[in-house]
């Protein structure tokens, strides 16, 4: 072998450790970043005062014949239920790994099983249909689909089972 083969030899392999190298600190880097967005959803759940997860939580009651036009409720619900329905597109789109959406599974049954939750999906859900529109929170409600939150009273637009606090059945709600 010349030196101008060695030379070559050892070039070509010192490319590949460098891409080697490069591919792993890339990935570090990467699994990093999505820690770190992982935990700036988790403050946000904890600090962003427009986020009313204990509303959740602790079982308040807050959807009622008064809750639509209702000011800041509604809006802090409707953001609550956005920011989660976003974590649920997020899984659903593989922007974050199952194990990452593990960490939300909490808050997220906490959410869905609430029944409140339900009897407002509920009327969004009829109403949407009745205006040929998609259902708000439309991955957050699939989650809740998925995870059989909704029983087969809930798909009758004149269930007496559920309030009408929208105007989607036939007669005023």
């Amino acid at each position: 072998m010349t030196t101008t083969e060695i030379i070559s030899i050892l070039t070509f392999l010192s490319i590949i450790v460098g891409g080697v190298f490069a591919l792993y600190k890339w990935n570090m880097d990467m699994r990093l970043k999505r820690a770190e967005y992982i935990k700036h959803l988790f403050d946000e759940i904890r600090t962003n005062p427009s986020i009313h997860f204990y509303v959740f939580e602790y079982n308040e009651h807050w959807y009622d014949e008064n809750f639509h036009n209702s000011g800041d409720l509604e809006k802090n619900i409707d953001y609550t239920l956005s920011f989660f329905s976003h974590i649920c597109y997020l899984r659903n789109n593989r922007i974050i790994s199952a194990t990452d959406f593990d960490h939300f599974k909490y808050e997220l049954a906490r959410i869905i099983r609430n029944r409140q939750f339900v009897e407002y999906m509920y009327n969004l859900y009829h109403f949407s249909q009745n205006v040929n529109q998609p259902i708000s929170f439309v991955d957050l409600f699939e989650y809740a689909q998925k995870n059989h939150c909704f029983d087969t009273e809930f798909w009758n637009k004149d269930s007496v089972t559920y309030p009408c606090y929208l105007n989607f059945r036939n007669t005023d709600c």
